[in-house]
């Protein structure tokens, strides 16, 4: 028998980074310098350890499932999300090791500030209700905000967290209101119940409608769909390299999990919110790829890609209302998983090869990179054929799965506008590739260091990452 209750076995990945955040905490009060020199290390320990405890959990032959009430749901959706949170989370650490050494930042409040946005996002993925849906998010995103504006001496980092924050507060009385609305009409704040009375008609259409339509625009913001995005490129471009990996793996693929179990298991009903959702996909790949191709910065046109990329998650989530939520949620943890691989170590390849203050992330600066370091060269051209979606990489299989959902379900229409932005974003990727290769080596390429080798462990993980994932069964 197990001695200790099944609340604090399912929720041990939990448990352990927030204890891994305090003890960082206090690290940095007793020990100072001492303190900041191991700290790199202790993060990346307890990440690794939360993420033996997810797969401890899922290795289980039964799901804990409902917990607290409902308020809290370890399936295999929440499970797999916060796998892939702490590889988003594990890949920063890493990139961050040797970055922040370089602009003299390195503090223990930095991973702190990791671990408690990981334990954010836990509680978001988990949430079986607006209460625990809430918090969560908002844990995740004050630490966020403070993250994205770290190194508070340069400017555009501090313009970055203004915009996050500004429009982060905007978007959390969207979702607030919203939900107002809904525990006004039904009473409850749990999704299953609100589901219930969805389908016996015992609600007001005027007040579910509109609740969750302020809901929709809330997590929009959120997840930086299209018209909601204003703030997506500028953050990524202006915050350090490594948070622009965090925040456009981790942080998103926790706004997208949780997105999905509440449209998906509360507002599922036949016919309900494809429309809107269509529509949202096909601003936000069109606009994002748009916007990706005017850009010289490598780095800007990552960040105006992963709006794109968050268009081809919107296809999945087109489908809430059409195809069983488990096909759905697959589909959507399994892109999550790819991108996070293969954007990560994006930013991470242009921490490292932007050299102090970020000074050279144009593409003119790239020149002849990938023949210099044929190693890590050989990586960051991986990383774009994956975000192009070419094959056999992890990129072409996840979009492969969700706009086999649109079509599976009806919305060919919407696959087929996937598949051309996925054509689109193809000229872009693959110019980086140009630069790396294929133009004549320039001063700028020979003024950087090679890659130490915890980052180069970091792209080879990524690397074959990418390779590897298509090829698993879902999830993992």
């Amino acid at each position: 028998m197990n001695p200790l209750p099944v609340e604090f076995t399912a929720l041990l990945p939990l448990w352990i980074v927030v204890l891994g955040a305090l003890a960082l905490l206090f690290l940095e009060a007793l020990l100072h310098e001492e303190g900041r020199k191991v700290a790199p290390v202790l993060a990346g320990t307890i990440l690794v350890l939360s993420l033996g405890g997810v797969f401890h959990l899922l290795s289980l032959h039964a799901m804990p499932g409902a917990l607290f009430h409902g308020s809290v749901v370890v399936d295999l959706f929440s499970l797999t999300l916060q796998g892939v949170c702490l590889l988003s989370a594990l890949l920063t650490c890493v990139f961050s090791a040797s970055y922040l050494k370089r602009e003299k930042a390195v503090t223990g409040e930095y991973y702190a500030l990791l671990l408690l946005a990981v334990s954010g996002m836990f509680t978001l993925v988990l949430a079986g209700d607006f209460l625990t849906f809430f918090v969560g998010l908002e844990l995740m995103s004050l630490a966020a905000y403070v993250l994205a504006g770290y190194l508070r001496v340069k400017e555009s980092s501090t313009e970055a967290a203004l915009k996050y924050f500004t429009l982060g507060v905007f978007a959390s009385g969207f979702l607030l209101y919203g939900i107002a609305l809904l525990y006004g009409a039904s009473g409850t704040i749990h999704f299953p119940d609100l589901r219930i009375f969805l389908e016996q008609g015992h609600l007001s259409s005027l007040f579910v409608g509109l609740g969750a339509a302020l809901l929709l625009v809330g997590l929009g913001f959120k997840v930086a769909l299209v018209p909601f995005h204003g703030w997506a490129p500028d953050v990524y471009d202006g915050a350090p390299a490594p948070v622009s990996a965090f925040l456009s793996t981790g942080v998103k693929a926790a706004a997208f999990g949780a997105f999905t179990r509440l449209f998906a298991e509360a507002f599922g009903l036949p016919g309900a919110w494809v429309p809107a959702l269509a529509v949202l996909a096909v601003l936000t790949m069109t606009l994002g790829n748009l916007g990706a191709l005017a850009q010289d910065s490598v780095k800007r046109m990552l960040s105006y890609s992963s709006v794109a990329h968050a268009g081809y998650l919107a296809v999945g989530l087109a489908t809430v209302s059409l195809a069983p939520a488990d096909e759905v949620e697959r589909a959507v943890a399994f892109y999550l998983l790819a991108y996070t691989l293969m954007t990560a170590g994006a930013f991470g390849w242009i921490a490292w090869a932007a050299g102090k203050g970020e000074a050279s992330t144009g593409i003119e600066s790239y020149k002849g990179l990938g023949l210099k370091y044929p190693v890590t060269g050989l990586m960051m051209a991986l990383f774009m054929f994956s975000l192009a979606g070419m094959t056999p990489t992890a990129g072409f299989f996840g979009k492969y799965y969700l706009f086999k959902l649109a079509v599976d379900h009806g919305l060919i229409g919407l696959a087929l506008v996937g598949v051309l932005n996925s054509f689109v974003s193809a000229y872009y990727y693959l110019r980086v590739v140009v630069f790396l290769y294929m133009k004549p080596s320039e001063d700028q390429a020979t003024a950087v260091s090679p890659a130490t080798w915890d980052l180069r462990v970091a792209f080879l993980l990524c690397g074959l990452g990418v390779l590897a994932v298509g090829f698993l069964k879902f999830p993992f």
